[in-house]
């Protein structure tokens, strides 16, 4: 595995019917991107994951632990799952599972945040949705860039539990 700042780390969040990747080097962010078409099921999500290994070649998955009280739904909470088992089952592999704390009072504020941090990032801003209007799928990509985010904040210990 490589030295801690030169690690491929790829991060992936799911919501409802879309899945957002963010790839890092270091904590670089390098690659990005959405899928709606892993959102339809874990069998497609799966496919689409192994694609994504093979391109990015990461040392590191982070994928959601997600809490029970949640309010995903039972298919983002399957897609998650069947991800993180595609992590886990890759022998080279380290697959991390992180819980994601909200630390804005919604999601536009948070992308909002790392669009400055990630200025990369600024043209691919969710605009904010009036009640009766769907959620952009770009949304899902600034989840995964925060997931990431996380271990970035404290990576020892998180290493360190998914080493075992």
């Amino acid at each position: 595995m490589r030295a801690m700042e030169g690690l491929r780390v790829l991060s992936v969040a799911v919501a409802s019917g879309k899945v957002g990747y963010a790839l890092f080097v270091g904590q670089r962010l390098t690659d990005w991107g959405t899928s709606r078409i892993a959102g339809l099921s874990p069998t497609v999500a799966v496919r689409t994951m192994r694609k994504w290994l093979a391109r990015f070649e990461p040392d590191v998955v982070i994928t959601e632990a997600i809490p029970g009280e949640s309010r995903k739904g039972d298919r983002s909470r399957a897609i998650t799952a069947a991800l993180a088992r595609v992590a886990r089952d890759k022998a080279d592999l380290l697959d991390v599972t992180m819980e994601r704390v909200q630390a804005f009072p919604n999601k536009y504020d948070e992308a909002e945040a790392l669009a400055i941090e990630f200025p990369e990032l600024e043209p691919y801003l969710p605009k904010r949705r009036r009640l009766w209007e769907t959620e952009s799928p770009r949304t899902i990509l600034f989840e995964a860039v925060a997931l990431a985010k996380l271990l970035f904040a404290d990576p020892a210990p998180v290493m360190a539990r998914a080493m075992g």
